[in-house]
C-alpha cells in the first residue's frame, strides 16, 4: 500500500472513533437519573434488607441517626451506612456509647433492631444513605 492510501484510512478511523465518542457522550448527557430522597421515617427495602431511619440529630459532638434494620441476621448494622454532609460522605464513626450501634452490632435472627449510627460532626448536612445489593436509598433530614 501506498503511504497516502495509509494516512487516508488512518484518518479516517480517527473520525470514525471521535464519532462514536461524541455519540457516547451524547448518550451520556441524556440518561438523566433522578436521585429520590425518603423522608425520616419512612422505610426501605433494598435486596433482602429493610431499614428505615427514624430520627437524625447534628450536635458539637456528631451527627447521631437512629435507624431500623430488618431481614439479615448476622449482617453488621454499620456496614453500608453513609453521611453525605459539608460536601464529603463519611462512614459511621463506630463511637461505643450508651444507645449506639458499634463494631459487634448484628441484625437479630427474630424481628428488627433500632439504634443509633453515629458519624462525624458535620455543619451542613445533606442526606444518610444506606446501600446494599447494589441499590442505594437516601433519607433527607
Amino acid at each position: 500500500m501506498k503511504t497516502r492510501t495509509l494516512l487516508l484510512l488512518s484518518a479516517g478511523c480517527a473520525l470514525l472513533i471521535l464519532l462514536a465518542g461524541v455519540v457516547f457522550a451524547f448518550q451520556l448527557a441524556g440518561d438523566r437519573q433522578e436521585v429520590r430522597f425518603l423522608s425520616v421515617g419512612q422505610s426501605s427495602r433494598l435486596g433482602d434488607m429493610t431499614v428505615s431511619v427514624d430520627r437524625v440529630t447534628v450536635g458539637p459532638d456528631g451527627t447521631d441517626a437512629v435507624v431500623t434494620m430488618a431481614g439479615v441476621p448476622g449482617e453488621s448494622v454499620l456496614k453500608g451506612w453513609r453521611l453525605f454532609g459539608d460536601g464529603s460522605i463519611t462512614e459511621p464513626s463506630g463511637a461505643v456509647t450508651s444507645g449506639a450501634c458499634d463494631a459487634r452490632t448484628v441484625v437479630p435472627p427474630e424481628g428488627s433492631i433500632t439504634c443509633t449510627v453515629r458519624f462525624v460532626a458535620v455543619e451542613v448536612l445533606q442526606a444518610v444513605a444506606y446501600t446494599r445489593a447494589g441499590e442505594q436509598s437516601q433519607w433527607k433530614p
